[in-house]
């Protein structure tokens, strides 16, 4: 059984660009997520991810969403920044492959997220008092980092680099394989601390691949900033008791830094069941247009009792094979259970009941043929919950609603 943790995620939706631009948002992805958890924590980037949500949710459907309780947000730029060749601050610029750490952050926390804000100006055929409360109800669910946040993550950080450094060589090796496509590469590495936030280092990593010193100095840089990332990623997993949607990219440091423990706290494991459900049960990609998800369902889907049957089956699943989990969503015995329930499903039955009572000198007590329609529903042709909720709750989400024109009150 989940423990409180696995029930609430934090993670990021947002689709970027080459440049880091947010230019789409993984609306499918978002759904499941909301689906599969309890709380959903959305790591957002400057807040640019609600104007295209207001594209695919609509005005009601974003309102009904921030207003449940399944949402809150991250709305931070406070990161761990390498700033030892650059000068910053006044601070002397160092050598290669010496590196300073120092966190970057607003100095004004409210006119940051006032400035993010303004980004929803620009959606069309959205009024005013749409807007004003948009914004508001988007500044509400916007859940801070603490104070001592900082304190509590540098140390995690600086223990990592000096301490671990079978880590610290993995995400280098990472680091090498994603800028030069080369796996298993042998080479030297020591790390030395030379002020509370600067690092010195040791490495034939050029020589070793023939590059020059500044693009291994890069390379270590970047295989550093895996470890910051990693570490405030679990401060930030401590601090909204939330388990982490980790990218692809990123998962096999965290699996390295927690070994079997990271398919636990991880959100993919349930997010990729999922999908493989939804691929085998022959369903299609569903739209992404304007206003193709629709959040009252999406928020009554969710707490029905089917869903629940749902979530707790696909914990299930991990050894079953495709043919399993066809045969409990797709095959035609269970689209028959639904089938069942449904008004053609209750005219099928009637006719079966009827046509006993015509047969002649067949005589049927009422008694008889209430136990043959229930041994129909439950015997024969049982309804799965599971099934229901594939085949029936969850494509109903994505069923647009007729939208209401009335101005916002």
């Amino acid at each position: 059984m989940d423990t409180g943790i696995n029930r609430r995620l934090i993670g990021a939706s947002a689709v970027l660009s080459a440049e880091r631009k947010v230019v789409d948002v993984d609306i499918n992805g978002l759904v499941h997520r909301l689906l599969l958890f309890d709380r959903y924590v959305l790591v957002s980037v400057r807040l640019r991810e609600f104007r295209i949500l207001l594209r695919y949710l609509g005005y009601e459907g974003l309102r009904d969403l921030l207003a449940s309780k399944l949402v809150e947000i991250r709305c931070e730029c406070l990161q761990l920044v390498q700033t030892g060749q650059s000068g910053m601050l006044g601070d002397p610029v160092l050598p290669l492959f010496s590196y300073r750490f120092h966190w970057l952050d607003s100095h004004d926390r409210r006119k940051y997220v006032h400035d993010c804000l303004q980004d929803l100006h620009g959606s069309p055929g959205l009024q005013h008092k749409q807007l004003q409360k948009l914004k508001r109800l988007i500044a509400e669910k916007i859940r801070r980092l603490p104070e001592d946040f900082r304190p509590q993550v540098f140390p995690m950080f600086e223990k990592e680099l000096l301490h671990n450094q079978d880590l610290v060589r993995t995400s280098i090796a990472m680091m090498i394989n994603a800028q030069l496509g080369l796996s298993d590469v042998p080479f030297s590495l020591a790390l030395h601390q030379k002020a509370s936030d600067t690092f010195r280092v040791e490495t034939d990593i050029h020589e070793r691949l023939k590059i020059s010193e500044i693009e291994a100095h890069k390379i270590v840089e970047r295989g550093l900033m895996g470890i910051a990332g990693l570490s405030q990623s679990i401060g930030e997993m401590k601090h909204y008791s939330a388990i982490s949607g980790f990218r692809d990219e990123e998962l096999p440091l965290f699996r390295h830094k927690l070994d079997f423990l990271a398919a636990a706290v991880s959100s993919e494991a349930k997010e990729q069941g999922f999908r493989r459900v939804i691929e085998l049960a022959g369903l299609p990609r569903f739209p992404t247009s304007e206003g193709a998800v629709n959040v009252e369902k999406l928020l009554r889907v969710r707490n029905s009792s089917e869903a629940r049957e749902f979530r707790d089956w696909l914990g299930e699943i991990g050894c079953a094979s495709d043919a399993e989990i066809k045969e409990r969503v797709a095959s035609l015995r269970a689209r028959a259970g639904l089938v069942t329930t449904s008004p053609a499903g209750k005219a099928m039955r009637f006719f079966v009941n009827t046509g006993l009572s015509l047969i002649p000198n067949l005589a049927v007590p009422a008694l008889l043929t209430g136990v043959l329609d229930q041994f129909i529903l439950d015997r024969l042709l049982p309804r799965s919950g599971i099934a229901a909720f594939v085949n029936e709750l969850y494509p109903s989400i994505f069923e647009v609603k007729e939208r209401n024109s009335e101005e916002e009150k």
